[in-house]
């Protein structure tokens, strides 16, 4: 039992932190408190992933969680790579439009 007090009390850390660090909009607030809702649920009443293994042929609900924790890591990956992409472009653009500026300035 004191497993499933410490992994609810840390999903409730994590989803407060989440909503005051990011300041994100309705959206992204509503998708945090959903997997919020799913993990205390899935916490509470983990018997529940055993039968969504058994439904889409995976061996435990551990097996699926790893599963869809490797999806997820890699979509996470992939969002901060496109951002770190974004922001690289946006810096060449600025720098580019500095330079210009301060050569414009010197004639």
């Amino acid at each position: 039992m004191p497993i499933k007090i410490i992994l609810i009390l840390g999903l409730v850390a994590l989803t407060l932190l989440c909503f005051t660090v990011l300041k994100s909009r309705l959206a992204t607030r509503l998708f945090v408190l959903a997997q919020l809702c799913v993990g205390v649920v899935l916490v509470i009443f983990p018997d529940i992933t055993n039968w969504i293994a058994d439904l889409v042929d995976v061996g435990r609900g551990a097996d699926l969680m790893l599963y869809l924790l490797i999806l997820a890591v890699y979509a996470g990956a992939l969002l901060i790579l496109a951002k770190f992409r974004r922001l690289e472009r946006q810096i060449t653009e600025l720098t580019r439009k500095i330079a210009i500026y301060e050569a414009e300035k010197k004639e």
